[in-house]
Parts: C-alpha cells; sequence; structure tokens
C-alpha cells in the first residue's frame, strides 16, 4: 500500500534535498541548526520533523510536530504527520484522536482525503470510508477510489474493493498504484497470475515505483520461483535502500535456496536499519542454526525476544537450537514457550516431542508428537515415532507409523525409513547410485558397488572404500590417483601404508573416519596394522579396536584390557564385547 506524503510549503531546498536523496542525519543536522535560529518558524520545525520521521525517530518527530502546532494551530499538515507517526508507533487511538481534533478544523478535500487514509491505515475502516464516500459523492477522483479498494480490501470486501480499483484506473488507467493495489487484492485471492499482471503494469508506468518492485517479489518469493524473486527485491532497494522488510526478504531468499552464509548479510543490513526488527534477529540465528552454529544462533533468537517476548517463532528457534545441543531441558522451556503463543505449529511440537524423547519421557514425547502429525502430515514426526515404538516393542505401531511417514517422505527420506524397517530391496529401488552405493557399503555388500556403472567423483569415492574393504588395494590406489581432492588424498595415504607401510596418521576429531579405517583393517586381518596407527591414539574407538586387534592375536588379557578402556569412555561397542569375551575363552575375532 501506498504510504501517505504530505504536502509541505517550499522552503529552505537544501534541507529538504537532503530528505529527499536519504541523508537524513545531514537533513536533521540541517534543521536543528536553522530552527536555532528561528525557534518560532513553525515551517523549519516541521521539516525538522519529517526529517526525524524518515529516519524513523519518532519520538523526536513527534516533538517536532507538537511544537509546529504549539506555533502554528492551523497548520493541518502538522496534524496528519502526527497522527502518522504515532500510528506508526502503534498508538492508533491517539492518531484517531489527532484527525478528530483536525477535522474539527478544517473540512477541505486535501485534509479529509489524508484523514481516512490514516484512519484507514489505523483500522478504523468504517470512519475512513464515510470521509472518502463524502469525497467520492463531490467529486469520483481516482486517488479517492483508491482508498476507498484499500478500505474494502481491509475490511475483506473484496468484490467492493475489486470494483473500486476497476473504476480508478477506468478514470485513469496511468493510475499506478490503483495497478498495484489491484495487484495485492488479486494476490490476497490466490490469483498469482493477474496479481503478475498488475504489478508489471504499474512498474511499466512507473519504473521508480517501489512498492510494486517489491510485490513481485514477494508473489515470485511466494511461488518458490527464488531468483526472480531476488531480482525484484534487488530493483526495490535500488530505488530505497532503507527497508529493512526488503533487505530481511533477499535474505530470506537466499536462505530458502540453501545460501545460509550469503543470507547473513542481508539480514545484518535489515536490523542496521530497524535495530528493533525482530525478524531480522531471528533470521540471523536461523542461518547460524541451519550451518550447524547452534550456539552462536541463540543470543540472536534471544535479541529477538527481547524487542518481541511474544515472538512464537523465536521461541521456537531458540528450543531447536538448545535441544540440538543437547540442553534438553532448557530446551524444553522455549518450545513450551512457542506453544503457548501459538499451538497450530507442527514443527513446534515435533521438537517437543524429540526433545522428550532424548530426556526419555516416551509417554510425553508421543503425545507431541501425534500433536504434530494431526496438524500436518509432518515426515519427521511419523518416523520419530515409529522409532520410539520400536524401542519400547510396539512393532505394529511401529509399522504403522512408518508406513505413514513413507507416504509422504521423499526419496531419501523414504530410504532411510525401508532401512529401519528392514526392507533393503525397496531401499535400493528408490535411490540414485550414490545414494545406493552408501547403503550397500553399510550393508557390506562391496561387490555390488563395483558393479554400479555410473561414474563420477563421488561414486568412484565409494568404489574406492569398497575396494579398501575388500583388500583389493592395489586397485582402491589406481582410482585414488585419479583425483586429487583431499579426500582421494587421503585414501591414498592409507591404501600406501597398506602397501609400501608408509607413514599414515588419523584425524582424530574425524570419528566416522576412525570406525571406519578400524573396520577395514580388521576386516582384512591387518591386525598388526591396526595396533601401529592407534597405539597413540586415546578415543574410545581407537582402545576399542586395539582391543579387538589384540583378541584377534590371541592375547586375550591384553585386549580386555583395552576393551575395559573402551567401555569406561562409553563405548558400546566395547561393552558387548565384553560381554561375548566373559562368555567364552575363545574369541572369534
Amino acid at each position: 500500500m501506498k504510504s501517505i506524503n504530505c504536502i509541505v510549503p517550499e522552503n529552505h531546498l537544501r534541507g529538504l534535498e537532503l530528505i529527499s536523496e536519504g541523508y537524513y542525519d545531514e537533513a536533521i543536522a540541517y534543521f536543528k541548526n536553522k530552527v536555532k535560529d528561528e525557534p518560532e518558524n513553525y515551517e523549519l520545525w516541521f521539516y525538522l520533523g519529517n526529517a526525524y520521521f524518515e529516519n524513523r525517530n519518532y519520538s523526536e518527530a513527534i516533538n517536532a510536530y507538537e511544537r509546529v502546532l504549539s506555533l502554528n494551530p492551523a497548520f493541518q499538515s502538522a496534524y496528519i504527520s502526527l497522527a502518522s507517526t504515532y500510528a506508526r508507533i502503534g498508538k492508533k487511538r491517539k492518531a484517531k484522536r489527532i484527525i478528530f481534533e483536525g477535522l474539527k478544523k478544517f473540512d477541505n478535500d486535501e485534509f479529509l482525503y489524508l484523514s481516512s487514509i490514516v484512519l484507514a491505515e489505523c483500522g478504523y475502516f468504517k470512519d475512513a470510508e464515510k470521509i472518502i464516500k463524502g469525497l467520492i459523492g463531490k467529486n469520483r477522483d481516482d486517488a479517492y477510489l483508491v482508498v476507498l479498494g484499500n478500505i474494502y480490501l481491509g475490511m475483506e470486501k473484496y468484490e467492493e474493493a475489486l470494483k473500486a480499483y476497476q473504476e480508478a484506473i477506468e478514470i485513469n488507467e496511468k493510475n499506478e498504484e490503483a495497478w498495484n493495489n489491484l495487484g495485492f487484492l488479486y494476490f490476497s485471492l490466490g490469483n498469482y497470475v493477474k496479481a503478475r499482471e498488475c504489478y508489471e503494469r504499474a512498474t511499466s508506468i512507473n519504473q521508480g515505483y517501489r512498492e510494486a518492485w517489491y510485490n513481485l517479489g514477494y508473489l515470485e518469493h511466494t511461488l518458490g520461483n527464488l531468483s526472480n524473486a531476488v531480482f525484484y527485491y534487488w530493483k526495490a532497494l535500488q530505488i530505497d535502500a532503507r527497508d529493512e522488510v526488503t533487505w530481511n526478504n533477499l535474505g530470506n531468499a537466499l536462505y530458502n535456496l540453501g545460501k545460509y552464509m550469503e543470507s547473513i548479510p542481508y539480514f545484518m543490513k535489515s536490523v542496521s536499519i530497524n535495530s528493533e526488527y525482530e525478524i531480522g534477529w531471528n533470521n540471523i540465528g536461523n542461518a547460524l542454526d541451519k550451518m550447524g552454529m547452534h550456539r552462536q544462533s541463540i543470543p540472536f533468537h534471544e535479541r529477538a525476544l527481547k524487542i518481541n517476548p511474544k515472538f512464537d517463532y523465536a521461541w521456537h528457534a531458540k528450543g531447536h537450537a538448545l535441544s540440538s545441543l543437547g540442553h534438553y531441558e532448557e530446551a524444553l522451556d522455549s518450545l513450551e514457550r512457542a506453544i503457548e503463543l501459538n499451538s497450530e505449529y507442527a514443527d513446534t511440537w515435533y521438537w517437543r516431542g524429540y526433545t522428550l524423547y532424548k530426556l526419555e519421557r516416551y509417554e510425553e514425547a508421543i503425545e507431541s508428537l501425534k500433536m504434530a502429525v494431526k496438524i500436518e502430515n509432518h515426515i519427521k514426526a511419523f518416523e520419530l515415532l515409529g522409532d520410539i515404538y520400536s524401542y519400547l516393542g510396539y512393532n505394529a505401531e511401529s509399522l504403522k507409523y512408518y508406513e505413514e511417514a513413507l507416504k509422504y517422505g521423499n526419496s531419501e527420506e523414504k530410504a532411510r525409513i525401508y532401512i529401519k524397517m528392514g526392507k533393503y530391496k525397496e531401499t535400493l529401488e528408490i535411490v540414485d547410485n550414490l545414494t545406493r552405493a552408501n547403503i550397500l557399503y553399510k550393508l557390506g555388500k562391496y561387490e555390488e558397488i563395483l558393479k554400479i556403472e555410473e561414474s563420477s567423483e563421488d561414486i568412484d569415492y565409494m568404489k574406492c572404500l569398497a575396494l579398501e574393504a575388500l583388500g583389493r588395494y592395489e586397485e582402491a590406489l589406481k582410482i585414488a590417483n585419479k583425483y586429487n581432492t583431499e579426500k582421494f588424498k587421503r585414501e591414498k595415504k592409507f591404501v600406501e601404508f597398506l602397501i609400501n607401510n608408509s607413514k599414515f596418521s588419523l584425524d582424530l576429531n574425524d570419528r566416522e573416519y576412525i570406525m571406519r579405517i578400524g573396520a577395514t583393517l580388521l576386516n582384512n586381518g591387518k591386525y598388526e596394522k591396526a595396533i601401529e596407527i592407534f597405539m597413540d591414539i586415546k578415543t574410545k574407538e581407537s582402545y576399542y579396536f586395539l582391543g579387538e586387534s589384540y583378541i584377534a592375536l590371541g592375547k586375550i588379557k591384553k585386549g580386555i584390557k583395552y576393551l575395559e578402556i573402551a567401555a569406561g569412555m562409553g563405548s558400546e561397542l566395547a561393552l558387548e564385547r565384553l560381554e561375548e569375551v566373559k562368555m567364552s575363552e575363545k574369541v572369534p575375532s
């Protein structure tokens, strides 16, 4: 919707130019100096108020406009501007009182027209409708009909709004605001084709019409055409770079494209323009959270909540981050605060269920997850219900929820669920070759990986691992030599260590890699090599593999010693293996 632009007397053009060009701080300094010289000049105070308003310093703008009225109670533009400022900070009743005070003094068409706009923006549609209809009765001006359309749109009287906008266009087909607002009406009704046509017509009339470019961006954003959305948001920002919502939405489009790091500067720009813009602060946290930086995300969610303690999604986001960090009790508190504010967001119910599951409060977790799937077909909630019922031994219930998840999941999600159900054949039928290779590797079907005909860096990497697992080191080395990336360099060093006994070391922070290397060595009977690698590594995985290696070499007591160390450090594999050792003097490798 078009904002109010109050008409002001022409004077002190340098200061007015500074405002129009967006140099608000300079304009404020200019007019502050002028009012020091001429403290009784109400026009200077009015311009100063406008500069403060554009700079979002609303308290100072109010002070300036009130000074204007104290100097000249007959200056009608100050009533409109003062009311608009109160409306901007949410004091709508105060704004209405000021407008009605002005209406007692002024009955000219301009004041009535601007008054109807302010009242409509404050939600006093009946009062605004009465005023604008009175003007239309005297003169069916297209600008008046646009305001009437806006009023009806606010009242959700869509047919009346449509007629008003169309009549405005019949009177003046070059009225860009009428085209833009008609587009917004069609957008609100879900008619995106006509909405786009109207927005494009508005921009063809006026290339500098920011609102229409923004609305085109928002339309494309809604339709998931994110690259187009980015283009239109940029067009809007080229016209007015001080709109925090557009900067935020530009960041959001990049975020939805999976460009989380790239999105952060745009969210930061939005809060640099308006430090009280809680959505921007929260979105910085969301982007960090998506990047796995859960701890770093929390202060941004908390900043959003400081501004707006009733921001339900910020409570949700904070709870999600805390749960991801394993701070389950704190997470539960935040998630329940989110639900108190908005009980219709399925994802919050899911994360509450997940958190309760982690706290081993299974009945409460089930209740929460069932709320999630009641609101929407939430894949993760169905899957976690299956997991919990499986853990509790209720296999029929578990399968029921897994089957529900399969109805709505994508191929990757379905593959994961089929594996949990033990349906490996079904899994392999729906996945791409890379996913197939990963699944086959986990199943130990290494020969099947080598039968995949596709050749790519990722597929060849899985073939290299399969050849290592099969003990076919020369062939694995041949593949590793084809690529110069870090992961292939690492495999090359490992294979050369096995073949030539060259130097090799492990990344102690890569637990998955340590486990794979250990399993490969043990599966191929390379026990001495395993001992050589793991002897100087002080992790539970290394102690486990040392234990297995010594047991395989017949050094049972020494093997038990290392298994006990691993078990003491929390290795479940070591605990299971110790039980086997105790049951039999002859331990299979």
